[in-house]
């Protein structure tokens, strides 16, 4: 009993002993070459060692952080390229949202793959995102990945059910949406920061507008043209600028009036667990007085499951009498497919009316109306 207990106590202190350690003569080489396991080499600057990580800086200035238990050798010198079974052969992943790059599999645990690419720098990503590996060689470990349950990411992070997010869409691809079967909306990105969109309802006008459907909300007018903007600020924030124009037409009972929305975004979190909170203007141009709404949006993205995601948009007017409309609610389940994905939920429009009658006190008349949402989202393009 007493040898187990001193081999557990000093099983920490030999497995930190088999970790290679960089001596004061490779911090002070100008290159050294580091050899891997699987037979990677890394060509660099050693700046330290960090307990088990040690930072190497390349010849274009960019660092690496390397595990050092998967080091063999420091050298000054190429080593010779090792041979014999223990070396793998090269595997290209292809991820879900279309990167593919080449590597060899490290290890993998229920929520991180780790994989080393070529430059010996090691990258890692979740098992949902991974679509495919494809391996020439005996690489057993990457490829076992394929064997995992099919999961599907969201890939329109860039619209949540009524507004937008800080995320542009994809450069060179085009998100479809329709929402009840009749409002069908674009938005392309035309690069890596900025997208361009449009909505078309082709039956606006041809029917009766109901004062207690929140649906119309959603719908909105014949037309309406937008663009976003957006920059990512460090790993987890995002900002954006989003315009809307909708000019003016025809409605079922009189002329609308044209309008310009300006709203800034900023979005916390990745493309699959985000939350957006946005400001901006609702202007009326054809208006002299009272002519802009200030509207405050808030919305929430959150992956419950491999292909489940969670939606939340919410729009709340600061000047409700003139906007008739105080809070514009939605929740949604979005079920995540390979290229499209469906939204099912609800609506809810709180409305503010102000209530005079003669010889009666004027009073404030809060009411909300509640309607389902349904959506289908689709992406056109390059997989």
């Amino acid at each position: 009993m007493k040898t187990v207990l001193l081999f557990l106590l000093l099983s920490p202190t030999i497995l930190l002993a088999q970790l290679i350690k960089v001596t004061p003569q490779d911090i002070e080489r100008k290159q050294s070459y580091l050899l891997f396991r699987d037979g990677t080499l890394l060509r660099g600057r050693i700046i330290r060692q960090d307990s088990s990580v040690i930072t190497v800086q390349k010849r274009n200035g960019d660092r690496s952080f390397v595990e050092a238990d998967q080091v063999v050798r420091i050298s000054s010198s190429r080593p010779d390229a090792p041979t014999g079974s223990d070396q793998t052969h090269t595997t290209v992943f292809l991820l879900k949202d279309g990167t593919r790059f080449s590597g060899k599999f490290v290890r993998q645990d229920n929520t991180m793959i780790t994989v080393r690419k070529s430059n010996g720098q090691l990258t890692y990503f979740e098992p949902e995102l991974l679509a495919r590996v494809d391996s020439s060689g005996l690489d057993t470990g990457a490829t076992a990945l394929t064997d995992l349950p099919r999961t599907f990411q969201n890939r329109f992070s860039p619209w949540l059910l009524t507004g937008n997010t800080a995320f542009n869409a994809e450069k060179g691809r085009v998100y479809y949406r329709n929402t009840f079967l009749i409002l069908n909306e674009l938005q392309y990105g035309l690069t890596r920061n900025l997208s361009l969109g449009a909505s078309v309802n082709p039956f606006y006008g041809s029917y009766s507008p109901s004062a207690f459907s929140p649906r119309e909300t959603v719908l909105g007018p014949t037309i309406r043209l937008s663009g976003k903007l957006t920059f990512p600020i460090g790993e987890q924030f995002r900002f954006g600028i989003n315009t809307v124009y909708q000019p003016r037409q025809k409605g079922f009972f009189y002329q609308i009036a044209q309008q310009l929305v300006i709203q800034g975004l900023m979005s916390f979190g990745d493309s699959q667990r985000n939350a957006t909170l946005g400001y901006g203007l609702r202007i009326f141009p054809d208006y002299t007085s009272s002519n802009k709404i200030p509207v405050i949006t808030v919305g929430v993205m959150h992956q419950l499951s491999r292909n489940l995601t969670f939606l939340s948009d919410n729009t709340f007017y600061l000047n409700a009498y003139y906007g008739n409309s105080s809070a514009d609610l939605s929740v949604a389940l979005r079920l995540n497919r390979k290229r499209h994905a469906f939204d099912l939920g609800a609506l809810a429009a709180v409305k503010s009316n102000f209530v005079y009658y003669i010889n009666v006190p004027a009073q404030n008349q809060t009411k909300v109306y509640i309607s389902p949402y349904i959506g289908y989202n689709l992406i056109i393009g390059r997989n």
